[in-house]
Order: structure tokens, then C-alpha cells, then sequence
């Protein structure tokens, strides 16, 4: 069992790695078009969420990790719900819609997001042949 633990590990990891790049990267781009269709500069986004320029900078290009806080405190600065800032979870909004989503939902909590976030994980995993 020990001589099969590393090829598995080895394969899930870099995959897992490949899954997450995607995902640093698509969150990234969901915030910066929120940003830009609220016409939001990244230091008025600061300003609004509390955060520093370059946190923003590094999340919208996919260059940090956008954790559940960080994520939060965006989604409320744009008055968007989380969710939609995630791939998978919400539909494919532009500027045109983003006034009606936050609407609809603006109560998302940290619990609906870790919900939809294990959600897209799991069809990433298993829609990429991944199996567990």
C-alpha cells in the first residue's frame, strides 16, 4: 500500500494545485469586472473594504489566495453577494445585473458560501476524472 500512497498523492496534488490556480484566477477576474462595474478604483475599494491596494491587486490577479474573510469583506464593499463571486455558484453576471443580484441575496453568509465553494470542488474533482 505504501508504494501506491505516492503516485496518488503526487497526481491529486498536482492537480489539486492545477484546480486551484483555476480557481485563484477565475475568483480574480469575477472581482475586478464587480470593481469595474461599480466603477470602483482598487483605492476606493480599499478605502470601502478596509483592505490594503496590493491585497486587492494580488486577488484580482490570481496571484494570492482569496480567503473566506478577504472574499466577505469584497463582496460587501461591492454590495454584491459572495457567491457570485465564485465560479459556478451564481450566474454569469455583467454590469448590467449586478444591482439585481445584490437584491435578490444580500444575505449570504459565510455558511452559504462554504456550502457553494465545497460544491464547485467537488464537481471540479469529479468532472476533471478526479476520483477519491
Amino acid at each position: 500500500m505504501s508504494d501506491m500512497m505516492p503516485s496518488v498523492t503526487a497526481g491529486g496534488s498536482a492537480r489539486r494545485q492545477r484546480l486551484d490556480r483555476d480557481l485563484d484566477a477565475e475568483i480574480g477576474r469575477r472581482l475586478r469586472a464587480r470593481r469595474r462595474a461599480r466603477q470602483l478604483t482598487l483605492q476606493q475599494l480599499a478605502e470601502i473594504s478596509g483592505l490594503t491596494v496590493q491585497q486587492i491587486q494580488r486577488s484580482e490577479s490570481g496571484a494570492a489566495r482569496v480567503t473566506v474573510v478577504v472574499l466577505l469583506r469584497l463582496a460587501e464593499a461591492l454590495q454584491t453577494p459572495p457567491l457570485a463571486l465564485l465560479p459556478d455558484m451564481a450566474p454569469e453576471a455583467g454590469a448590467e445585473t449586478a444591482e439585481a443580484e445584490s437584491e435578490e441575496s444580500p444575505g449570504s453568509t459565510a455558511h452559504d458560501l462554504a456550502i457553494g465553494l465545497a460544491q464547485y470542488l467537488w464537481k471540479q474533482g469529479h468532472s476533471r476524472g478526479g476520483s477519491r
